[in-house]
């Protein structure tokens, strides 16, 4: 079976990213936006991105701000991007990535910890309302010497608990230049080095995007509550 790959967290755009993406044999991406930029400008620059590719470009927010605010600003762009993506790594921002509805993924929740950020409470939460949890490879290259193998033994039990808890992962960039893009399968191995199944590795950056981009994509289409079309 051939795999269709995917990497949902780009945090730059530049005149040759989709060069680059195709070569890499990407057939989607996210383009990130952060919280604190303007929407409407956002959704706008996408739009003329998409006319210029045959790639599958999604448009998402990455959501950087202190805990009590985390759940409002998603609630507020649920209706206006197809991906909400939440800065982890303090555990309070990890638990409300995983239990809230609004969420899509959780981005690295290990980062700037000693432990792995996510308990098997918040791995079941995630399970339960469809929240990813992030394995990002920026985070692993970008680490020095010893701190490469820390990283990437909270990588391997961030896996652990995914498949105790049956929760889904996902790895991304995080790519905030050029030199930093992987291929899907480059993606795909961090989980499988991680421990993984060959066959979850693959689904993890192919099938599972796939269907969160999808299903998010029908409920933008969706009239909001309340709101009914005239004649």
């Amino acid at each position: 079976m051939e795999h269709r790959f995917y990497d949902l967290n780009i945090q730059f755009y530049e005149e040759n990213l989709l060069e680059r993406v195709k070569k890499l044999g990407l057939i989607g991406i996210c383009i990130v936006a952060k919280s604190t930029e303007n929407i409407n400008e956002y959704l706008e620059k996408i739009k003329r991105i998409k006319g210029t590719t045959d790639l599958e470009i999604i448009t998402g927010v990455l959501i950087e701000e202190k805990p009590d605010k985390v759940l409002g600003i998603a609630k507020s762009l649920r209706r206006k991007v197809e991906l909400i993506l939440v800065s982890g790594g303090n555990y309070e921002t990890n638990r409300i990535a995983c239990s809230s509805n609004y969420i899509d993924i959780l981005c690295h929740p290990e980062k700037g910890r000693r432990d792995v950020g996510v308990d098997h409470i918040c791995c079941r939460e995630a399970r339960e309302h469809n929240t990813i949890i992030e394995l990002n490879f920026g985070e692993l290259i970008t680490a020095m010497g010893m701190d490469k193998i820390k990283e990437l033994n909270r990588m391997k039990e961030i896996v652990r608990l995914c498949n105790k808890t049956k929760a889904k992962f996902i790895v991304n960039s995080g790519a905030k230049n050029i030199f930093e893009l992987r291929c899907g399968r480059d993606l795909s191995s961090l989980s499988f080095c991680s421990g993984a199944s060959l066959e979850d590795a693959l689904l993890a950056n192919s099938e599972f995007p796939e269907k969160v981009v999808s299903v998010n994509r029908e409920k933008l289409k969706q009239p909001l509550e309340g709101v009914e079309y005239g004649r």
